[in-house]
């Protein structure tokens, strides 16, 4: 019958907007769901990141555990349960940056995607902003009263300036970009003897430089040479009679 077909289409569709309107309803009001929190920071990754801007820009004996726990808003019980001392907190916190070095001063040397002239200009600006974060006192401090780790700075420059430098001025040299007459071990070694002379406090001290500028300084005479255009051709013709 028409009629009641009629009848029971209405209603089934009543029924369908009905649970529709019911179920819109329902998200509407729902509470969204709860955001997830982020991670936290890891305290001992927090102490050591402002360890090392107070050390490395005022230096170790001007700063107290007083003053990082003050800058972290934490007591120092707290600071103390994840670091006995100052001592042990510098040298964990030197074992990171040795590491921070190390891994982006290789990778910089070691990416064959990028032109040898590129991967030196990165090189440099790496590690002038390393430098930047250290300042004469640092230095100071860490030879007058960490010696052990003065000198495992040392060497650990030692090991790295080689490797990286050597790297970049051999392949260098096979790209037609530096003379291949000068023996990049030879190069390696002279600027590695170099750093280590002019990066010593009492050198810093004597010329008023930051560490930052002395490898600026270093790295532009390196690559760039003392002598102008003039004083080069003149230097290639030999002593004047």
């Amino acid at each position: 019958m028409p009629g009641t077909t009629d009848s029971r289409l209405q209603g089934n569709s009543k029924l369908l907007f009905g649970f529709l309107g019911f179920m819109s309803a329902k998200r509407l009001s729902a509470p969204p769901p709860a955001a997830t929190p982020p991670p936290p920071t890891s305290a001992v990754a927090r102490i050591v990141a402002a360890a090392r801007r107070h050390f490395t820009a005022l230096g170790f004996a001007r700063t107290t555990m007083d003053d990082l726990a003050g800058e972290l808003g934490m007591s120092k019980k707290t600071l103390y349960l994840h670091f006995p001392g100052k001592e042990a907190l510098v040298s964990h916190m030197m074992e990171s940056k040795i590491a921070e070095v190390r891994t982006g001063m290789h990778a910089i040397a070691d990416d064959a995607s990028i032109p040898v002239m590129d991967r030196a200009h990165r090189m440099m600006a790496f590690i002038v902003r390393q430098m930047g974060e250290i300042s004469p006192a640092f230095l100071r401090d860490l030879e007058r009263h960490h010696p052990a780790l003065y000198a495992r700075m040392e060497s650990v420059r030692a090991e790295i300036l080689p490797q990286v430098w050597g790297k970049l001025l051999a392949d260098g040299a096979a790209e037609g970009l530096i003379r291949r007459d000068l023996d990049p071990s030879f190069v390696s070694e002279m600027m590695l003897a170099t750093a280590r002379t002019l990066l010593r406090p009492d050198a810093l001290d004597r010329l008023k430089l930051e560490p930052r500028e002395v490898i600026d300084q270093m790295l532009t005479i390196l690559f760039n040479g003392i002598l102008t255009p003039a004083g080069r051709k003149a230097y290639e013709n030999g002593p004047s009679r």
